[in-house]
């Protein structure tokens, strides 16, 4: 869904909170609690308040200035902070909310609040995630991919450790008898569960795996490639941005530092004479706006 707004921090708040998900709460299935998407729709009212932000994005960038981390999960988590603690139709409660017992701490709530429409207080768990499809030599995967076949940028990550942490842990963090105890001082019992997984997947053109169990269809898939295999991929006609982390979120609108093909590939070859970690590449038209995405690796990845 794109968001045509003139500035970058309004269209990452967009994408963050209106978005369609990647993963469907509702189909992760397994014997865990019962869990669904946050859902909030992007109505008028809604539009309105973020073609204002547009006009004026002190508020939002004045919030996101508190904030000295340059990771890219808690720059996606604040995008939400500002979003709830401003709209009519719920009320923020607490954030990053730590439970403890005997000094050790258990876990946190990622975000507790009320909705209005609902009559209920809600426990929402964030992730932003980004995953390559990478089945080893051998593996079959007809009809679905597994989750364990797709892996962070660095390899280490991967969709099936992070469901299972939010499924098993961070969702179920309500029944620990520590945690009811910090719901009651805020006036909370039994909150809904909800769990929202942004993010993009890219799969290999030459092993296109098909996408995994709750995987949303309303999502575009992407591609990623090996760097000797990138140059029969680039368009002559666009220009492309190698995005630092924190652009990751929303469509790129803009054309800093794009480059014509043989720019983008000595650029890559560059960083990776000295770094393994994957790039992620925007192609951009001529007005800047992004017309598809890939990651690119080394040719030694995932190992």
């Amino acid at each position: 869904m794109p968001h045509p707004f003139q500035h970058a921090c309004v269209r990452d708040l967009a994408w963050a909170c209106f978005s369609p998900p990647l993963m469907l709460s509702a189909r992760l299935g397994g014997d865990g609690p019962d869990a669904g998407n946050a859902d909030f729709a992007l109505t008028p009212a809604r539009q309105d308040w973020l073609a204002r932000l547009d006009a004026d994005p002190a508020p939002l960038r004045e919030h996101l200035a508190r904030s000295r981390s340059r990771r890219l999960g808690l720059y996606f988590e604040r995008l939400w902070h500002f979003f709830l603690a401003r709209d009519p139709a719920v009320e923020l409660l607490a954030h990053n909310l730590p439970v403890r017992e005997n000094g050790r701490t258990l876990g946190e709530f990622d975000l507790l609040y009320y909705c209005h429409e609902r009559r209920r207080h809600c426990h929402l768990e964030l992730a932003v995630k980004f995953y390559l499809g990478y089945s080893a030599p051998g593996c079959d995967t007809p009809g679905a991919s597994r989750w364990r076949d797709w892996l962070g940028p660095n390899s280490r990550d991967r969709l099936d450790l992070k469901l299972d942490r939010l499924l098993d842990h961070q969702v179920r963090l309500a029944d620990h008898p520590s945690a009811r105890a910090v719901l009651a001082r805020l006036g909370v019992t039994d909150p809904l569960r909800e769990v929202e997984m942004k993010g993009y997947l890219f799969r290999h053109p030459r092993n296109p795996l098909p996408p995994p169990r709750a995987f949303n269809p309303a999502l575009a898939l992407h591609s990623w490639w090996r760097l000797q295999e990138l140059p029969g991929a680039l368009d002559p006609s666009l220009r492309y941005r190698v995005l630092p982390r924190l652009e990751w979120l929303a469509a790129a609108r803009d054309t800093v530092d794009a480059m014509p093909p043989p720019a983008l590939l000595q650029a890559l070859e560059d960083h990776f004479r000295e770094h393994r970690q994957p790039r992620l590449v925007a192609a951009l038209d001529d007005s800047g706006v992004e017309q598809w995405r890939c990651f690119v690796t080394d040719a030694s990845w995932p190992d």
